[in-house]
């Protein structure tokens, strides 16, 4: 029996945790992510899940992908919607097509670290020469054994072991925050509140005491 995404997250967030979350990436995107993505760039956001990011950032074309069959009921209007598994993303994209990938709480979620590659080099071939790949992902090394609190949690990855990866297929790391925000917005730290993220965004002393993820810009 294959596992219940859905009915995972679902079970997960309560709808005042889904609301704040959303209002959490809206900070997230206007006041960090934003000055990594241009008003002209074609964007990806794998595992798109609730659109947080899609939906909030700003550029020239969003594609959004991910199994959840509700996926375009979520997403913002004008945001092309792929309803498809990534294991095979040079079958939904052309070679040198996109200018920014971006993956959140994604890849902790693959069956395997072969499959974590397999992504990551066709996200190589799938990006444009001086393309950028967006990643946020929780450290174990950071997180420890509450890595493994949440179910669907199968790859353990920290932010050496993905730089390395990146580096072997030919990705530069061209920017990174590590430690950056804590492990989970279901978490009630005071930095995830809206009104104090904006602050904790330009402290990196708070993120070294509260950051269990880490962010990084790999360029192609």
């Amino acid at each position: 029996m294959m596992l219940d995404v859905k009915r995972l997250y679902d079970t997960r967030f309560t709808s005042f945790e889904r609301i704040r979350k959303n209002r959490l990436w809206k900070i997230l995107c206007q006041d960090f992510l934003q000055q990594y993505v241009k008003k002209k760039d074609t964007v990806l956001d794998i595992g798109a899940g609730n659109c947080e990011f899609i939906n909030n950032i700003s550029c020239g074309k969003k594609i959004a992908l991910d199994v959840n069959r509700d996926l375009a009921k979520i997403a913002d209007r004008g945001i092309s919607v792929k309803i498809a598994p990534v294991k095979n993303l040079k079958k939904l994209f052309l070679p040198n097509t996109l200018d920014i990938i971006f993956m959140s709480n994604f890849l902790e979620h693959m069956d395997s670290k072969e499959d974590v590659f397999r992504l990551l080099l066709e996200a190589h071939q799938i990006l444009k020469k001086g393309g950028r790949l967006l990643i946020m992902q929780p450290d174990i090394n950071l997180v420890g054994g509450e890595y493994w609190d949440f179910f669907d949690h199968k790859v353990p990855l920290t932010f050496l072991s993905l730089s390395e990866v990146l580096h072997s297929l030919g990705f530069r790391i061209h920017d990174y925050r590590y430690p950056f925000l804590p492990y989970t917005t279901k978490a009630k730290y005071l930095p995830l509140w809206p009104p104090l993220l904006t602050i904790y965004l330009k402290l990196k002393p708070l993120q070294k005491i509260f950051g269990k993820q880490f962010f990084l810009c790999a360029q192609k």
